[in-house]
């Protein structure tokens, strides 16, 4: 039977206390407006809503505190976090506050541009270092109410596959109305070993693409897709000039986005 070690791999900068304005949701989300429907969720999380109508964000923390809500005593976990010298909060300090006494984890410093292709690798060579059989590339703004998709990705895993689960991702702060995202690439579960047998995440240096280029190391015949249940992405701006924020590029480069390292 397959024991899955799991390493929980994130890459962040700036996604624990951020202040933003809110969106029109009805002119942001008017290209899928026939997929938007309620919540699945009977939980209730979203973000903080200041006197001024500003919207606070702490993306990274309520992950984190989801996860220790939903895991379990047979869980082996590790959460890998590597930062790329974020400013708004001590990511250091917030992990051991939500996850010490809870779930073992690392956080690796990184200087330098943020990319979140070279951060997961890096990651998942910590992991690999560190005799982590399972690697789960995960997002800082996701959140789990449910620990479905860790049975879901043991059984999977353990037939040689990689699993893509589709997430519920909110379109207005209060988390009350959303979208399954079917298009969406960029998180998985993958057995260490085959992960380290393909291409590894490239360096990206805006927004996007990075899950493209991994996705085409497989074929549709190891991928397994599905909606999972308790598993979604936390409301935040939906423009490219928030999602390039941190990289160094700061407008949405496409294809141009990817270029290769060597870690």
């Amino acid at each position: 039977m397959y024991k899955m070690d799991l390493a929980i791999c994130i890459a962040v900068k700036n996604r624990s206390n951020l202040v933003v304005y809110q969106e029109d949701p009805i002119e942001t989300y008017k290209h899928i407006a026939s997929e938007i429907q309620l919540t699945p969720s009977d939980s209730h999380f979203p973000p903080t809503l200041n006197r001024d109508a500003t919207i606070t964000l702490n993306l990274l923390p309520k992950l984190l505190m989801s996860l220790r809500m939903i895991k379990t005593g047979n869980d082996n976990w590790t959460i890998i976090i590597v930062d790329y010298e974020s400013t708004d909060v001590n990511v250091g300090a917030i992990a051991h506050q939500i996850l010490d006494g809870h779930i073992r984890f690392v956080v690796e410093k990184n200087e330098g541009h943020f990319s979140r292709g070279s951060g997961l690798h890096m990651a998942a060579e910590i992991a690999r270092g560190r005799g982590h059989n399972t690697l789960f590339f995960c997002d800082a703004d996701m959140y789990f109410t449910s620990h479905y998709i860790f049975d879901k990705a043991s059984e999977i895993i353990k037939n040689d596959k990689v699993y893509y689960p589709i997430c519920f991702s909110f379109t207005q702060p209060d988390h009350m109305r959303g979208y399954w995202r079917t298009s969406g690439y960029g998180m998985m579960f993958i057995s260490s070993q085959k992960y380290f047998g393909v291409e590894k995440w490239q360096h990206n240096v805006s927004w996007g693409e990075e899950d493209n280029e991994m996705r085409r190391n497989f074929s549709q015949d190891e991928i397994v897709r599905e909606k999972a249940i308790g598993y979604y992405h936390q409301w935040h701006p939906n423009s490219f000039i928030f999602k390039n924020l941190e990289y160094p590029v700061k407008h949405y480069a496409g294809k141009a986005a990817i270029q290769s390292i060597s870690l």
